[in-house]
């Protein structure tokens, strides 16, 4: 009921129902989604055809896991702040990372590796354990 009959109807006492009707959720059909199967079907079958039937599931939250990746070239700019954080220590010309340590469950490929690093990882990608190897470096991972 708009605004203009709500108020055009202000001082009559039925607002144009008659004595009884208009008064319950009866009216209505039922209050929210109540009659959907039966005499609200149109409604539902226009509105929200996908209400009846499968949906798919969705895990538990506590389930759920991301891995935490890192790029080649983000392990260039962050060398410093392994070393100082203890996660990367330096043999000679060779960088032994430990990014498990770190935190970091996959290595990927973007970027070049300028330096010759020996990186301990779980999980890598087949390009970034190349290029790694390139420089002359070297990738130790323990892959599930």
């Amino acid at each position: 009921m708009g605004k203009k009959k709500k108020k055009k109807n202000r001082g009559s006492r039925s607002h144009g129902r008659g004595t009884k009707k208009g008064r319950g959720a009866g009216e209505r059909g039922g209050r929210g989604k109540a009659g959907l199967g039966k005499h609200k079907w149109t409604k539902l079958a226009n509105e929200d055809p996908d209400y009846f039937g499968p949906k798919g599931f969705t895990r538990p939250q506590k389930l759920v896991h991301e891995d935490e990746v890192i790029n080649i070239y983000q392990i260039e700019e962050a060398l410093d702040e392994f070393m100082d954080q203890g996660f990367a220590t330096k043999e000679g010309s060779t960088y032994e990372i430990d990014l498990d340590e770190a935190g970091f469950d996959k290595l990927l490929s973007r970027g070049n590796a300028t330096k010759e690093m020996k990186i301990k990882i779980s999980n890598s990608s087949e390009k970034a354990k190349k290029k790694i190897e390139d420089a002359g470096g070297e990738l130790i991972t323990d892959e599930k």
